[in-house]
């Protein structure tokens, strides 16, 4: 992912929104929108690496001028930090919006 990609990308009937962070880190969303693609399943998140993945793992995600801030659910805390002139915020937001359609309660918007 890098800044030039898309935030959202919608293929095979799934929604997944990726942004990178200014150290190469990255933040990735995934939710199928159909009952063959796992739409029961939730929402799958994960950051840096697979192996910091999993579904429904995200109870807080707080965006702000600077980045963003995820607590996840054993916890732990998840920062990514925006490239610098990043200014797709809008795009962001209507995304993980979209991503958390009907559980809005879990993003906070500080933008």
């Amino acid at each position: 992912m890098n800044n030039e990609e898309s935030i959202e990308i919608i293929e095979n009937d799934v929604l997944a929104v990726g942004v990178s962070g200014w150290d190469g880190g990255y933040f990735m969303w995934q939710r199928g929108l159909t009952e063959e693609t796992g739409a029961s399943d939730g929402i799958y998140f994960e950051f840096d690496d697979q192996s910091n993945g999993g579904f429904n793992i995200v109870k807080e995600c707080t965006i702000t001028n600077d980045g963003m801030h995820v607590l996840l659910s054993n916890r732990s805390l998840a920062h990514l930090y925006f490239p610098k002139g990043f200014t797709r915020f809008k795009e962001l937001k209507d995304s993980l919006l979209k991503m958390y359609q009907g559980s809005e309660h879990v993003l906070a918007f500080n933008i």
